[in-house]
């Protein structure tokens, strides 16, 4: 009996190929070759993830994963080469330490998610807020200790990273905490008895609430790349383009109901200058839609933070 064999070559000429011709239908270049087109390749996709897949080791696994992950959101696969090659080099003993804290490797492919996409698994995009700030250069980034306007504030970056798969919880009069956090709750809990950040006031001391934006950049965050072991530049919060498309398209994760819970999480990103960080997620106002922002230094009961790294 003959065993089929799928390759990573074969599975990222394939990747390409469906990347192509996604571009293709979103720039209106459609026929009926065309669609015949996409059809065929989403059930070559399919078949080839499904044979590469029975492989089993750890790191097929993940690819295979990814890729369905991706077809089902952009409607199209992406060459994953450079995913795997940063897997391979972490190695497996260090990528289940950090799926071991609620940390799972994910590649946000290179794409620019502009507002009239028309994406299968993008249901929900930021509120008109976001792109009109935008657009008006008013969205910052810190980039080399130098904040400027985000000219990337919509694209995906085409990168590897760790995604903290917890839901952020519902709001319990500030005593919510996020589930089994063994992340950040030893970490936040430690500076707090040190006096390094603020005590919370508001409920236990391990909680990721009551932390302001600026004490994640100066004790959080260098404490925690510390325990994950990678470099601080490694280490930011999620962009809000980020946090609104990472729970839609790894519907897997706890988090895919983050739109559902009245709490918010501070972003990466600053608001006309270093005082002010958007934040969003918030039910009541728009929930995976809504995007704000408030002053660097708050240590609002209602906002928590989720790291990623970028590895």
């Amino acid at each position: 009996m003959t065993t089929k064999v799928v390759t990573d070559e074969q599975l990222g000429h394939l990747a390409r190929r469906q990347h192509d011709l996604f571009f293709r239908v979103t720039k209106g270049a459609v026929d009926f070759n065309t669609v015949m087109d996409g059809l065929q390749l989403l059930a070559d996709n399919r078949k080839m993830t499904a044979v590469y897949s029975k492989a089993g080791n750890w790191l097929q696994s993940i690819l295979a994963c990814e890729r369905e992950y991706h077809v089902n959101f952009f409607g199209c696969g992406f060459d994953l080469s450079a995913f795997r090659t940063t897997l391979k080099r972490y190695g497996e003993k260090r990528i289940k330490g950090w799926q071991a804290l609620g940390l799972e490797p994910h590649f946000l492919p290179r794409i620019t998610m502009v507002a009239d996409a028309e994406l299968p698994g993008w249901k929900i995009k930021p509120e008109k807020w976001f792109w009109d700030q935008v657009a008006a250069g008013k969205i910052l980034r810190s980039r080399g200790g130098k904040l400027e306007a985000d000219e990337n504030a919509l694209q995906l970056e085409g990168i590897t990273v760790l995604v903290d798969t917890r839901l952020k919880p519902a709001y319990e009069n500030g005593k919510q905490m996020y589930e089994n956090d063994n992340l950040l709750g030893p970490i936040i809990e430690g500076l707090r008895k040190k006096g390094k950040i603020a005590a919370y006031q508001g409920g236990p001391q391990p909680s990721r609430f009551g932390v302001s934006p600026n004490e994640w950049e100066e004790h959080v965050k260098p404490a925690y790349a510390k325990m994950i072991g990678l470099e601080l530049q490694q280490v930011r919060l999620e962009r809000a383009i980020e946090a609104n498309t990472i729970p839609q398209m790894y519907r897997g994760m706890p988090r895919k109901d983050d739109g559902n819970t009245n709490t918010r999480v501070w972003y990466e990103e600053c608001f006309g200058g270093y005082g002010y960080r958007l934040f969003g997620g918030h039910s009541d106002c728009g929930g995976l839609a809504h995007v704000g922002c408030d002053p660097s230094d708050y240590h609002w009961s209602d906002d928590s933070f989720r790291p990623l790294a970028v590895l």
